[in-house]
This record gives structure tokens, C-alpha cells and sequence, in this order.
């Protein structure tokens, strides 16, 4: 090989290699704006608020804007300051929720905010709006009890007898857990004839504390009478009393019940 052939092949060489280190640094520089400069967009993934573009927050490793939908950790991360299963909500009837705070409505039914207008999905009578009661999971307007008894009276006793002269009754919707419930049924209708059931209802899970279907068989025979039961196993809370006439939902009240 003579001297012109190794001149060309030592230039190509340095060419070569020339354009391998270029190469090597626009691949060294693109992994560093990459990792080091690039701010992430809406939904990238981030380590700190600096890694995402201009007016996001890094939240729970996601860029976020805020918006419904976007990423979060707390309200805070929020614009309309919901934030539900670690996404942002605006509170509105149908979003998510997790309690009645998620909802700008103040009620949430079933991880759904709602309005607790008539119709509108229920657990209990808190699930609905003033003037409705919770009624086979909607609700509804109260019931009407005037085709078969005239009145219903809730009072409290001493429990281990009825209301007698030394027990009186004390007409109430708030007890203790050492009092017993009295419930008392005047102006019956003479075709008033046939089972009536009570139950005590969570008002806030809907579970049923007592009731006295599978307990005792209580009659309507067509002239006034009543009931009671001791509220010895029944949890400090609020309840929904429930009256039930032929298993037909005859009236409902709000009762607490407190050590």
C-alpha cells in the first residue's frame, strides 16, 4: 500500500470517528434533557412539582392540573377542592364520593353525590332532602298511616312493664340505652285487622338494629293498642323507627339513642 492509499484510509478513520463522537453526544445530551430538563405534561410522571410544565403540581407522581379528573393527594391539589380516590372531582350530582363532604350537593348515596330530591337513590332518611323519608332505597314522600289509625304516639318507659301510674310515658324520640320504647296506636279503624312489625334502622349504614318481625307477632285487631321493647342492645346512634302494617311502610320517625 503506498502513501496516498494509508493518507485516505487514516482520514476516513478520523472521520469516522469524528461523526461516532458526535453521535455519542447528541445522544448524551438528548438522555440529559430528556431525565435532567424535560418538564412532563398533564399525566406524565414526576418526582417533584419542578418536574412538570408550567401551572402543574406533581401529585401522587403525576403531573396534574387540578381539572375533574387530574391526579391528587388532598382537596388541595383540587381546583373545585374535591378529591376522591386520588382523582380530582368537581362535587356535582354524579361524581364520586366517598362521603357527603365530596359533594357540593351534601349528599352521597352509594359513592354517587346526589341531591336527596324525591326519586333520588337512599340508604336512610339522611340520604333525602327535608320532608322525605327513605323508602325501598328512594326517596320518598311520607307515608299516609290516616286510612287505618287515627294517631301514633313515641314515648319513653321505665323497662319491665308498660305505661302504668308508676311508669309513666314521656312522649319523645330520644332515649337512653337504659329505657325502654313505647309505641302506641289510638283511633283505630275497626278494619284495621291484621300483623304490624316494627324496626330500628341505622341511620347511617341502614343495618337493621331491631325488629320485632322475627321476634314476637304483634296484631292489629281493629281497636287501639301499642308495644314496646327495652333498648338494652341497641348501640348509641340515630335511628329510623319504622312501622310496618301488613308489610306496607305505614311511618317512619327519627329517634337518638344515647348511653
Amino acid at each position: 500500500m503506498d502513501e496516498g492509499e494509508n493518507a485516505s484510509t487514516s482520514g476516513s478513520g478520523k472521520i469516522f470517528l469524528i461523526i461516532l463522537i458526535v453521535v455519542i453526544l447528541a445522544v448524551a445530551l438528548a438522555a440529559g434533557w430528556y431525565f435532567f430538563i424535560k418538564k412532563s405534561a398533564e399525566g406524565g410522571t414526576c418526582s417533584s412539582d419542578s418536574k412538570c410544565e408550567s401551572g402543574l403540581t406533581c401529585a401522587n407522581k403525576t403531573c396534574s392540573s387540578g381539572a375533574s379528573g387530574s391526579s391528587c393527594e388532598s382537596k388541595d391539589n383540587c381546583q373545585a377542592g374535591y378529591c376522591v380516590n386520588n382523582k380530582c372531582t368537581e362535587g356535582k350530582t354524579g361524581d364520586n364520593c366517598s362521603a357527603k363532604t365530596d359533594c357540593t350537593t351534601g349528599y352521597c348515596v352509594n359513592s354517587k353525590c346526589t341531591e336527596g330530591k324525591l326519586s333520588d337513590a337512599c340508604s336512610t332518611y339522611k340520604d333525602c332532602a327535608a320532608g322525605l323519608y327513605c323508602k325501598q332505597g328512594a326517596c320518598s314522600t311520607p307515608p299516609d298511616y290516616s286510612k287505618y289509625f287515627a294517631k301514633i304516639v313515641i314515648s319513653r318507659i321505665n323497662p319491665g312493664s308498660g305505661p302504668e301510674p308508676n311508669n309513666p310515658a314521656t312522649v319523645t324520640t330520644t332515649f337512653k340505652t337504659t329505657d325502654a320504647l313505647e309505641i302506641d296506636f289510638t283511633g283505630v279503624k275497626s278494619t284495621t285487622v291484621g300483623e304490624y312489625h316494627y324496626e330500628i334502622v341505622d341511620s347511617v349504614s341502614g343495618e337493621i338494629a331491631r325488629s320485632s318481625k322475627n321476634e314476637l307477632e304483634l296484631k292489629f285487631s281493629g281497636q287501639d293498642t301499642g308495644t314496646g321493647t327495652s333498648l338494652d342492645n341497641v348501640a348509641p346512634g340515630e335511628y329510623d323507627l319504622n312501622i310496618y302494617f301488613k308489610d306496607e311502610l305505614v311511618y317512619t320517625t327519627q329517634i337518638i339513642v344515647s348511653k
